[in-house]
C-alpha cells in the first residue's frame, strides 16, 4: 500500500513498542517519517527497521515533556523533510510505582507522568496544527489507553488521569480544527506486549502484597478478555495508520478502542 505517499509523518515514542511499529508502518506505506524519542539509539534502530521495510525515516532526539525541545525538534524535522501533515503522539510513561493510593503519589511523580502523557501531545499539536490548518490538510492520532476510558489496573492514578485528559484534548482539537481540514482522533489500546507493560509486571512489585494484587488483576484481566491474548504493537500501528489515512477521511474526534473487546462502548 502507499496511502502515505508524499506525506511527512512525525511519530513520538518511536524507539520501541507501538511507536516503533507505527513509524515502520507509515514508512512502509510511503511516508517520510521522523522517529522521535529521547532514546536516540532506539530511534536509530527504528530507522533501520523502516529501511528494511523499504521506507524512509530519520531519527530525532527529543524529550516531549520539554516544550522548547519539542519546538526545536519540529523545526529540525520540517527543515529536513518538509511540512509535517501526519502526527502520531505515541510517547508515554506508566506510573508502575503508584499502586499504593493517592497519598503515596508525590508532586514530582504526578508532574512527570502528566508532562509526558498529556503535555507532550499538547506541545506537538501546538507546534504543528496551525501549519496543518493553513495548508488545509492534516491528521493527528493520539495514543490514549483503556485507562482513559475507565481506569488502569496496573498503570497508576497519574497514568489514568493523563490518558483521560488526552481524550479530552483530542475531542477539543477535533472540534476546533476539523473545519480547517485537520482531523484529530485517538486510539485506546488495552494490553499490548510492549516494554512498558512488561516493566509493570508482577516481578516489579514493591512488596509481596502488591505482587499478589497484581497477579489477581492480571488473572481477572485475562478472564474477561474476549480475545485471549495481548495485542501486538503492529496491531495498534494498523489502527493508527487507518485513522491517519484518507480511508478515515470522515472520522474526527473518535476514540477507537483497540483492546480485543475487553472494554466495549
Amino acid at each position: 500500500m502507499s496511502r502515505f505517499h508524499g506525506r511527512i509523518a512525525l511519530v513520538t515514542g518511536a524507539a520501541s513498542g507501538i511507536g516503533r511499529a507505527t513509524a515502520v508502518r507509515l514508512a512502509s506505506e510511503g511516508a517520510l517519517v521522523a522517529a522521535v524519542d529521547r532514546d536516540v539509539e532506539g530511534a536509530e534502530e527504528t530507522v533501520s527497521a523502516a529501511k528494511s521495510a523499504d521506507g524512509e525515516c530519520i531519527a530525532v532526539c527529543c524529550d516531549v515533556s520539554d516544550s522548547r525541545a519539542v519546538a526545536d525538534a519540529v523545526a529540525e524535522i520540517e527543515g529536513k523533510l518538509g511540512a509535517v501533515d501526519t502526527l502520531a503522539n505515541v510517547a508515554g510513561v506508566g506510573d508502575t510505582a503508584g499502586m499504593e493510593g493517592i497519598e503515596g503519589i508525590d508532586d514530582e511523580r504526578w508532574r512527570f507522568v502528566l508532562d509526558v502523557n498529556l503535555s507532550g501531545p499538547m506541545y506537538l499539536c501546538r507546534a504543528l496544527l496551525p501549519g496543518m490548518a493553513e495548508r488545509g490538510r492534516g491528521a493527528v492520532v493520539n495514543v490514549s489507553s483503556l485507562a482513559g476510558r475507565s481506569k488502569s489496573a496496573n498503570g497508576g492514578l497519574a497514568y489514568t488521569a493523563s490518558k483521560s485528559g488526552l481524550l479530552g484534548l483530542t475531542r477539543h482539537l477535533a472540534f476546533d480544527y476539523g473545519p480547517r481540514g485537520v482531523r484529530v482522533n485517538a486510539i485506546c489500546p488495552g494490553g499490548v506486549d510492549t516494554p512498558m507493560i512488561r516493566a509493570g509486571g508482577v516481578d516489579q512489585a514493591l512488596s509481596d502484597e502488591e505482587a499478589n494484587a497484581r497477579m489477581e488483576r492480571i488473572q481477572a484481566y485475562s478472564y474477561f478478555m474476549p480475545i485471549k491474548r495481548l495485542s501486538s504493537p503492529e496491531e495498534q500501528a494498523s489502527a493508527i495508520a487507518f485513522l491517519a489515512s484518507e480511508d478515515a477521511s470522515y472520522i474526527n474526534g473518535v476514540a477507537l478502542d483497540v483492546n480485543g473487546g475487553l472494554f466495549m462502548a
